[in-house]
């Protein structure tokens, strides 16, 4: 609130001229540049006298080498909160959209990779998708598939048709008859069912039936549980990571490397994304208000998705503070709202 009495109307409009033409054009900006290109009706020595309190006040800086001004983080923050204009996407992008998101997707954590891609072509920046953790996975089916003769490739498909496998190495030869009742004894107990409905007991039962060595059960219940464990976690897509380098702010390439490899590092990435946030609003950390040091020139705009009863992941991008916020936003919800429909037909045709 602080903030919002300290700027007048005035100084609010020089600011956002400010920043929208920084966000355009990565070059320093005058008072007469401001002045020419914007109808405030004011002359530029009002300007620069305005500005010279933005500067003061701390909403913009003056670089060494140049007499124009560029804006903090703090003149950042103002922006995303009281400025910020969010338009609608140009057909064109809507259309692009579309046609990216045509095609028939029916496995979640697949809708999520392309996802990840369209947000990341469309605003240029890194994009970064958290999949959907679903607790209590629901297994659908089970398939062993053999390698070779000791070999066996364990398929578990479950909730959202996600799909998990694992290779298991066997000390002995089976042949396809002991895959083939290996496959029907564990789809007859676990189909429809979640791991902590199925008791060790159980199998050592069917294990009896079935007349197959205790082993080969152990280790293929080991490597389904270990897909299930997998499924219930949830996974992070990261796209268009080197958009960055697209940016004269990170024209440095020792800086950018590290930038890049923070980046890489999967608990920063779910740093940004476990981050608690509204169902319905946009995060935003800018700059210097990221934890961490390499991601101190970089903006972070996060949102979560799912249902207005049940949020399943989040959906953000990632790139300099000299972002295009608004065009970000509208991205992010637009997409969102695509992604919400398409999870809600996936998850639809496993109820």
């Amino acid at each position: 609130m602080a903030m919002e009495k300290e700027l007048n109307d005035r100084k609010r409009a020089i600011l956002k001229s400010i920043i929208d033409d920084y966000i355009q054009s990565a070059h320093p900006v005058g008072s007469r540049t401001i002045a020419r290109k914007h109808e405030l009706g004011l002359g530029s020595a009002t300007i620069r006298n305005e500005m010279a309190d933005l500067e003061e006040l701390g909403y913009i800086t003056q670089p060494h080498t140049s007499a124009g001004r560029i804006p903090s983080d703090k003149g950042y923050r103002f922006y995303v909160d009281h400025l910020m204009q969010i338009h609608n996407l140009a057909q064109e992008e809507i259309a692009s959209i579309r046609r990216a998101m045509d095609e028939r997707i029916e496995e979640i954590n697949q809708l999520i990779k392309k996802v990840s891609v369209i947000l990341s072509d469309i605003t240029g920046y890194t994009s970064v998708v958290m999949s959907p953790q679903f607790t209590r996975a629901v297994i659908k089916s089970v398939k062993l598939v053999a390698v070779d003769e000791k070999r066996l490739l364990v398929v578990v498909l479950a909730t959202g048709g996600i799909v998990k496998d694992k290779l298991i190495k066997l000390n002995f030869k089976v042949d396809e008859d002991t895959v083939a009742r290996l496959n029907q004894a564990f789809n007859n107990i676990m189909a429809n069912r979640t791991m902590d409905q199925i008791s060790k007991t159980i199998l050592f039962d069917v294990q009896k039936h079935i007349q197959i060595p205790d082993l080969v059960v152990m280790a293929v219940m080991d490597a389904i549980e270990d897909c299930v464990r997998k499924i219930e976690t949830a996974d992070i897509y990261l796209e268009g990571i080197t958009n960055i380098l697209n940016y004269p702010e990170f024209s440095d390439l020792i800086k950018a490397r590290e930038i890049l490899d923070t980046l890489r590092e999967e608990e920063v990435l779910m740093t940004l994304v476990k981050k608690e946030s509204s169902k319905q609003y946009f995060e935003f950390r800018i700059g210097s208000e990221n934890e961490i040091d390499e991601m101190k020139n970089l903006s972070v705009i996060t949102a979560r998705y799912g249902s207005e009863d049940k949020s399943l992941g989040t959906i953000g991008v990632i790139g300099p503070t000299r972002m295009a916020y608004g065009k970000v936003v509208s991205s992010i919800k637009y997409i969102r709202e695509l992604l919400n429909k398409e999870i809600l037909k996936i998850l639809g045709d496993d109820s």
